[in-house]
């Protein structure tokens, strides 16, 4: 049993979500009551959409990377903690014993909680799950107990799910994902840490009537205002403060531009292919749970066709390397590296709690992100330990012999239950269900249905 479980999430590392995802679709369908051919061409659209995502995605990672390494260069940073970057976080989380199982695991626990009443998520994202495995890989090597580290990752997925139904309506507002909710722990849990940040900023007139969002500054702006055209600028002018040469910045801002048009467009062609499905999930679910409204779960990955989370992601670049200096003397010693390119998936969720602003959704994703870089460090002893116990290949420049991971060790699940677990067990288990308990009231009681940026002027506008 143990040889299937570990063959399994040796498999879903090595096919990633291409191939998994498409395959569940299928399957779900077809429980779900689609016909045969309806839940296979949607199987297949949702594999068309995700190729298109991951191509334009692939060519806006690389081409950050590119810019991001040129700023760690210009900047000559000194920290000598070095970033792995999420690929070999999730081939080391699904390579540990509690990745073996967090699959099986997860998909009884997720549908258990439904059946009880307890969440509206039915997260079918399964690759994902390498985020519970790896907070769970970091409480089992810190605790030496398979059973707490299993314990962990369930935690950090029901967190998952709770947070999908707290910010669901928020994002099929303002994403117009109508049945979609987003259990991506490392995006949902950036949202979670900066709403208070957002409630804060709403009570700043100046800042919550700046409207820097791309339908106002179309209008404002003209073709300037155009996603491919700001694409474009904004590839540009990252660049060239990066130092790179002529030739660099004009292909810099045509990928960038190019990304702006063709992510939405393939998000587009997954929704179609996900339509079909989130409706026969609702009949099904509200046929057997009357009353009751269901939600798919997937990747924030769907979110990154928003020009205001693309723009945000790009500014995150110079923005945390920045973080990363300036936090140096407060204890920083993390270099961002692979992860740069994850800004997207820092910006996907807080977008929508500013309405839409991208100046504000930087402001929140600096905010985020600096609490983050402190606790990637103090993570980095865990994270090395495991990647040397692991063997896995790590493509780091030379001369770093202690590492971390961005997009998950700043994840607050992370390094939160990192923390809780260090306690004495009985006192471990007691808090953490303490946090879940919270964020099971916090859900029922105050889900994200509106703006948490509202203009002034929108807010008089929706009075009259």
């Amino acid at each position: 049993m143990e040889a299937i479980l570990a063959g399994i999430g040796t498999f879903l590392n090595n096919v990633g979500p291409l191939i998994a995802l498409p395959v569940v679709i299928t399957v779900l369908g077809l429980i779900l009551g689609q016909k045969l051919d309806s839940a296979i061409r949607s199987g297949l659209m949702t594999a068309v959409g995700f190729v298109g995502i991951f191509l334009t995605v692939g060519l806006l990672g690389d081409t950050v990377f590119a810019i991001g390494t040129a700023f760690s260069e210009a900047t000559g940073t000194g920290l000598d903690i070095i970033d792995i970057g999420w690929p070999a976080a999730s081939a080391l989380a699904f390579g540990t014993p509690v990745g073996n199982v967090i699959v099986p695991v997860g998909i009884a626990l997720n549908i258990i909680l439904i059946f009880l009443g307890l969440t509206q998520t039915l997260d079918i994202d399964i690759w994902n799950f390498w985020h519970m495995a790896f907070v769970g890989a970091v409480v089992q090597f810190i605790t030496g107990s398979f059973g707490l580290g299993l314990l962990a990752a369930a935690i950090s997925l029901v967190m998952a799910l709770f947070l999908a139904d707290w910010s669901a309506p928020l994002i099929q507002k303002h994403f117009k994902l109508p049945g979609i909710s987003i259990p991506h722990l490392q995006s949902a849990g950036y949202m979670l840490l900066a709403v208070p940040f957002a409630l804060l900023i709403d009570r700043v007139p100046f800042l919550k009537n700046l409207n820097l969002d791309p339908d106002t500054t179309r209008k404002r702006l003209g073709l300037l205002g155009e996603p491919l055209v700001l694409g474009v600028i904004i590839g540009a002018l990252l660049a060239a403060f990066a130092g790179q040469s002529v030739l660099d910045i004009l292909l810099t801002a045509v990928n960038i531009g190019a990304v702006m048009v063709l992510v939405p467009r393939m998000v587009a062609i997954l929704m179609e292919g996900l339509a079909p499905v989130a409706s026969a999930a609702r009949d099904f679910m509200t046929s057997r749970f009357e009353g009751r409204e269901f939600y798919i779960g997937l990747d924030s990955a769907i979110l990154i066709g928003n020009p205001s989370v693309i723009a945000a992601g790009l500014l995150m670049v110079p923005v945390e390397i920045l973080l990363a200096i300036i936090l140096a003397p407060l204890g920083n010693r993390t270099l961002p590296f692979i992860d740069l390119a994850d800004g997207p998936f820092v910006a996907a969720m807080l977008v929508p709690l500013v309405a839409g602003d991208v100046l504000l959704a930087v402001i929140l994703g600096a905010i985020v992100m600096g609490i983050g870089l402190i606790f990637t460090t103090l993570l980095a002893p865990a994270v090395t330990d495991m990647v040397v116990a692991s063997g896995i290949a790590v493509d780091i420049p030379e001369g770093y012999a202690t590492y971390t991971v961005m997009s998950d060790a700043a994840v607050p699940a992370s390094y939160g239950l990192y923390y809780i677990f260090q306690t004495p067990v009985g006192v471990a288990i007691v808090v953490s269900l303490v946090i879940l308990v919270a964020l099971y009231f916090l859900k029922e009681r105050f889900p994200l249905g509106e703006k948490v940026i509202v203009p002034e002027e929108e807010a008089g506008a929706a009075m009259d």
